[in-house]
């Protein structure tokens, strides 16, 4: 599962509790769980040398939900791993509505690995652009863990990518398909398998499409992780 601010503070609140130098401070920015370590020390070199093994101890209890220290962001850390494994990616979007892709161009460079984002946000885009069955979404709906299955398949064979990744949900403000808003399918198809997360956000329309969007790639960098 992700961890988010709260769920990461009350995994390492023991540990925060703990130090006095350095302190940590955990807070969020722009959809990301940050903790922060401070020291107060003589120089630059006595001050990482209070910071690493607090580091490393955090970094031990979290696992793998730490994806980067400093001042990596999880695009960057996802875009690297696609080109250093040269793997392909193609994406299709709709309550995002082109996010992650637009995340995914912030790094230079990222045209070797991105082959195409779509944004169907219709039913007959999901049909005609990836098709997606007519009788699945009438009978599951749009914002369906089928549907999305069917999506990141879809964007997939029809780019040529290694990688499909769709979103389909509610973002709000009202629900859709009697589906409450904040509930969103992520799914993945990667070497002839797809993976479909069942995720509930709460927040206002374009808070709830930040999380999406940083939960999407979190799970990308996990595949792609596994396959290492």
């Amino acid at each position: 599962a992700e961890v988010g601010e709260s769920a990461m503070e009350e995994r390492v609140k023991d540990i925060i509790d703990a130090q006095t130098n350095p302190t940590i401070a955990p807070y969020a920015k722009d959809g990301e769980a940050i903790l922060r370590i401070t020291a107060k020390a003589r120089d630059e070199e006595e001050a990482n040398r209070l910071i690493d093994p607090v580091a490393a101890v955090l970094k031990e209890r979290l696992g793998d939900a730490v994806y980067g220290e400093g001042e990596t962001d999880l695009e960057t850390v996802v875009a690297e791993q696609l080109l250093q494994k040269q793997l392909t990616l193609a994406v299709a979007e709709s309550c995002t509505g082109g996010m992650i892709a637009s995340n995914l161009v912030e790094y230079p460079g990222i045209s070797a690995a991105l082959v195409e984002g779509c944004v169907t946000y219709s039913n007959e885009a999901k049909m005609h652009r990836l098709g997606v069955k007519a009788e699945t979404l009438e009978k599951y709906g749009a914002v369906s863990e089928e549907t999305a299955k069917e999506m990141a398949e879809g964007i997939a064979r029809t780019s040529g990518a290694d990688i499909g990744l769709a979103i389909t949900g509610v973002a709000g403000p009202e629900s859709s398909e009697g589906k409450p808003v904040g509930l969103v399918y992520i799914a993945i198809a990667y070497k002839g398998k797809t993976e479909v997360y069942t995720c509930h956000f709460v927040g206002k329309r374009n808070k709830i499409r930040e999380r999406v969007a940083y939960t999407a790639l979190n799970r990308l960098r996990k595949v792609i992780n596994d396959e290492a």
